[in-house]
């Protein structure tokens, strides 16, 4: 998988006298709301002659918090999509007991006690610190009081409603890829270590990339999906199937790619799946041709369709 070389990390309460323009959020899928507030984070930077830098968690509050939510986007899945935004630095928190007992003043007295922060950019909605206690009214009084920027951004709508990442969440995990790429701007994906499987794949003349998948990322509707994959920075068509195995009676939950003439050994290597269309639910199948049949299938819906 090609790596990101723009996007460089700052860890929360690490030295670093760069002057940022920061968006703070979580960030945890970078949809259209998101994406309208990162680009006034950039916009603000590049008049202030600063750095642009997002804030975001480098690992999952919900396992924190006790909430069984998994991630949209893991964190390196969400490093990769602000590189690609053209963001130059992430700042990185651990959230942890610890860092959620931070009151809101404490929270926002580290960006300039180890930063130096020239402006903040943040949605009308956002909220900071223990048990969420902090709002717009406490960051404006802070931010006039330390002499930063603020730059308050509104919602982005579909309908007049807010887009939201729980939104966003329930489509994916009801099969509603089409809607959810739309809030996304671009496609869902997952980055993911090729790992060994069964082989049940190449024993009937289909040969998988199978994924590992990471226990705290959002499980989406299972299907076979018509997708696009990246290996060494090169995009090919695939098909991938999400969730089980039913016809070998596998109930685990796997993400494989048949990634289209293409036939290398990639085991260990990382690569990129995004999901362009959902092509059909999981079935069982009454014998390994009737699956073969289907799966040459799925194979040309793919092929008949753009990229």
């Amino acid at each position: 998988m090609g790596r990101w070389k723009g996007i460089r990390t700052i860890e929360y309460c690490e030295q670093n006298q760069r002057d940022l323009v920061i968006a703070l959020g979580f960030f945890d899928c970078i949809h259209k709301g998101h994406i309208k507030l990162i680009d006034e984070c950039k916009l603000f930077a590049f008049k202030k002659s600063c750095s642009s830098a997002v804030f975001t968690f480098s690992n999952s509050p919900f396992e924190t918090l006790g909430k069984c939510c998994g991630q949209i986007l893991t964190f390196e899945e969400r490093l990769y999509k602000l590189d690609n935004l053209h963001v130059e630095f992430c700042v990185k928190a651990f959230f942890d007991k610890t860092f959620s007992q931070l009151s809101p003043i404490q929270f926002l007295d580290n960006f300039i006690r180890y930063m130096s922060v020239k402006a903040i950019v943040v949605g009308k909605d956002y909220t900071f610190g223990k048990k969420g206690e902090g709002n717009i009214s406490t960051l404006a009084k802070w931010c006039e009081e330390n002499s930063v920027e603020l730059s308050i951004v509104d919602f982005e709508r579909d309908n007049g409603k807010k887009i939201a990442s729980t939104d966003i969440r329930d489509l994916l995990m009801n099969g509603d890829l089409k809607k959810a790429n739309d809030y996304l701007v671009k496609p869902y994906f997952v980055i993911g270590k090729v790992i060994h499987g069964s082989k049940r794949g190449r024993n009937i003349g289909f040969a998988t990339a199978n994924l590992e998948y990471p226990a705290d990322k959002l499980k989406i509707q299972p299907g076979a999906y018509y997708t696009r994959t990246c290996i060494n920075g090169v995009w090919l068509k695939s098909v991938t199937n999400v969730g089980e195995h039913p016809t070998f009676d596998d109930g685990n939950f796997n993400i494989e790619s048949h990634v289209i003439y293409y036939d290398g050994d990639i085991y260990g290597e990382k690569i990129i799946v995004e999901f362009l269309e959902r092509i059909r639910d999981i079935r069982k199948f009454s014998s390994k041709d009737e699956l073969a049949e289907q799966i040459t299938k799925d194979i040309q819906f793919a092929m008949n369709s753009d990229l």
